[in-house]
């Protein structure tokens, strides 16, 4: 009996030695790529990646539409600073007065809710009360003489100023160019201007300029002005050539006369508090995304520029170029209201800007 007893404890615990050893891991199978060296199958598995670092997204504004030279501009500048800050920054461009009006835009940069808006000079007038002194009237005797002042050291000045009123000055974006004179008579001399019948702007200073012209200025609003050229209650009015074509007025004027009295410009600002946050690299970066977005506006302006008159000679206008001295004439018989602006924003500042433009000339 002890001797069967042996024998099934013996067989039991062959039985259990067997079960373990059917347990133990079978050998690790060749990878099925055919592609995969035995070196490679063998090295341990690489770590994963680091998260890219999350984007800082910069909103810009603006209120005008998607087809404007404005929200192209956007695209430049948007499309060099995402490229350039390879990802660092990311830019939604809000048009067509998304997130508000002019005033509501700069309110919201000002305080930070969006980084960077573009605006012309009208606006920018209730935030910087210096930005008037880009309203002097025949200051600017070319388009490339104005680029010129702006780019140099007093447009440098004036994009400084900014900050003293809750913005970062960051380049200039030109809003519409020149503001010129239509007529339904054909103006070449200043005694042609004596008496003519205009609309003006309900704006001191334009009011002012045609007064000091020999001209009769009455206020209209633009919605009634087509209306006014056309029963003749007023015989001229000023305004940029764009505008004027795209308002019809080809049908109620004769001529297009390129007074060149003001030149108009914008600028696109920016939060300060987020700018100076950025690193110097980043910050070059944007600056050079404004520039960017910059020429290419200027080079637009001035190819439609050309296609603007002759659009209006299509249309049947006299396109008449003043002589210099009649320029000359008009600038100084415009010096009441240069006055104006220099009570408002001082001599100094005056004087700095017709140097700023002398030596421009100086150069050509």
């Amino acid at each position: 009996m002890k001797k069967i007893l042996a024998m099934i404890l013996c067989l039991t615990m062959v039985l259990a030695l067997a079960a373990c050893g059917s347990s133990a891991p079978a050998p690790a199978s060749a990878p099925e790529s055919s592609t995969t060296d035995n070196a490679s199958a063998a090295a341990p598995a690489a770590a994963p990646a680091a998260p890219a670092a999350q984007p800082q997204v910069v909103k810009m504004a603006h209120t005008g539409a998607e087809t404007t030279l404005m929200h192209k501009s956007f695209l430049v500048c948007k499309e060099y600073i995402e490229e350039h800050s390879n990802g660092a920054l990311t830019v939604q461009i809000y048009p067509n007065g998304q997130l508000g009006a002019e005033a509501d835009l700069l309110q919201a940069t000002q305080s930070g809710d969006i980084q960077m808006m573009a605006t012309n000079n009208g606006y920018l007038l209730t935030v910087n009360p210096l930005v008037e002194v880009f309203t002097v009237p025949f200051a600017f005797p070319s388009e490339e003489i104005a680029y010129a002042v702006l780019d140099g050291e007093f447009g440098q000045k004036m994009l400084a100023t900014m900050e003293n009123y809750g913005l970062k000055g960051l380049g200039y974006y030109e809003s519409s160019d020149y503001r010129e004179l239509t007529a339904n008579k054909p103006i070449n001399t200043v005694e042609d201007l004596k008496g003519l019948k205009i609309r003006v702007m309900p704006n001191n200073l334009h009011v002012k300029l045609w007064e000091s012209l020999g001209c009769s200025p009455a206020t209209i609003s633009f919605g009634e002005l087509y209306t006014a050229l056309q029963q003749h209650t007023v015989d001229a009015q000023e305004n940029p050539v764009e505008l004027m074509l795209n308002s019809g007025f080809p049908e109620v004027q004769s001529y297009l006369i390129r007074t060149n009295h003001i030149f108009s410009n914008g600028m696109m600002v920016g939060n300060p508090a987020w700018f100076n946050a950025l690193t110097p690299e980043l910050q070059q970066i944007v600056i050079e995304g404004v520039q960017a977005g910059q020429n290419y506006w200027r080079a637009e302006s001035t190819a439609n520029r050309v296609e603007y008159y002759k659009q209006a000679e299509a249309a049947g206008m006299t396109v008449i170029e003043l002589d210099e001295s009649v320029h000359e004439q008009l600038q100084e018989l415009a010096k009441p209201v240069v006055d104006m602006i220099a009570a408002d924003v001082g001599q100094d500042l005056v004087d700095e800007l017709f140097a700023a433009v002398a030596a421009e000339v100086a150069k050509q």
